[in-house]
């Protein structure tokens, strides 16, 4: 690609990347603006560029210092960086000099798609999957600009071909299973996401979604595992955070299925224990004891796993997950009365203060 010449109408092009004062096609700031715009852009590609723009059109005329120079190659590194706008409107330049060329559209279409512009990213993934029928990526980028949609019978369907034709593609695994998981299949998505773990080790999205199908399938031990495993990748992320919260969910509901009519005894002995240790301690100890608590299930307290021990400096001992949370639960009860933790021992937590009264 060593010379290139396009021409658009000036309104296709977005006048977000121009100044405020200089958006108004057809006035002299607009023509100065947009020049500057496209002068900057292709000196990044090297070459020279000759550019004139009218009320009516834009048309640029480059021409590479070398003719394996290629200017896709630093749009596409645009898009990596976030700068969708940008590489958005120089990937539609680029599309009016090679309108069948398959790259060009399937980066335009992912990008549409990533913004949300979704009927004009299924347009250009579509082109570009008939120009290349057998690229699972491209098919990959459809399934998914389907599925942001709402369209999820065509998005599974066009995933579920490119699994049959590339199993070995992590993306189409992982895609596929997540709208699996969205439209209730969560037994059948599980295959998916782990096909896509196997690939993908360290993806956390992959992890994330097992977790969850799992969950949903009342896989308990393995939701468990896949959860620790997503917050393992990477634990100050938004998606750990989503992990941990997926996990208590689990816990809770293990716990709530568990409970009797009655109050639990063995959660009541935990909570007694805590208020015996706890209720001496000066408010500032407290506090420093409950971040500890917390920190040390910011994993998730395996609460149904006698065997799982835990320790904090402010305690003396080693401790099951479920009297990690009771001890969590009494300190944030004495420190601000009411709070959640996010696993409900209410019930056990009133029968230990009246047993607890009774014993002063």
């Amino acid at each position: 690609m060593a010379a290139l010449a396009f021409s658009i109408a000036s309104t296709a092009f977005d006048v977000n990347l121009l100044p405020e004062a200089s958006r108004a096609p057809g006035t002299s700031a607009f023509r100065e603006a947009v020049s500057a715009f496209l002068q900057a852009e292709f000196r990044d590609f090297g070459g020279h560029a000759e550019i004139r723009v009218d009320d009516q059109t834009i048309k640029v005329s480059w021409d590479a210092d070398s003719k394996d120079a290629n200017p896709l190659p630093p749009i596409i590194q645009k898009l990596h960086q976030g700068r969708h706008a940008e590489g958005i409107q120089l990937l539609e330049m680029l599309l009016t000099h090679r309108p069948q060329d398959a790259v060009i559209l399937y980066n335009l279409g992912v990008a549409l798609s990533d913004v949300g512009r979704l009927e004009r990213a299924e347009q250009c993934l579509r082109r570009a999957l008939t120009i290349q029928p057998s690229d699972t990526n491209i098919a990959v980028a459809l399934g998914v600009a389907l599925g942001r949609m709402g369209r999820q019978d065509e998005a599974i369907a066009v995933l579920r071909t490119a699994v049959r034709r590339d199993g070995k593609n992590p993306w189409a695994q992982r895609n596929l299973g997540g709208l699996l998981l969205q439209t209730g299949k969560a037994e059948e998505s599980i295959s998916h996401y782990e096909a896509a773990t196997r690939l993908l080790p360290d993806d956390q999205i992959a992890w994330l979604g097992l977790a969850d199908a799992c969950r949903l399938a009342k896989r308990t031990k393995d939701a468990e595992a896949a959860y620790r495993r997503a917050v393992e990748i990477n634990p100050h992320s938004d998606l750990a955070e989503q992990a941990r919260a997926g996990s208590n969910t689990l816990a809770q509901s293990s716990y709530d299925k568990a409970r009797e009519v009655v109050v639990r005894q063995d959660v009541l002995h935990y909570c007694l224990d805590a208020l015996q240790r706890l209720s001496p301690m000066p408010l500032a100890e407290l506090q420093k004891l409950s971040l500890e608590l917390a920190m040390a299930g910011r994993n998730g307290f395996e609460v149904h796993n006698p065997a799982s021990r835990y320790r904090v400096k402010g305690l003396n001992g080693e401790f099951s997950g479920l009297a990690m949370v009771c001890f969590l639960y009494v300190a944030m009860q004495r420190i601000a009365p009411g709070t959640d933790i996010g696993f409900d021992v209410r019930h056990e937590y009133e029968a230990a203060k009246r047993l607890f009264a009774g014993q002063r």
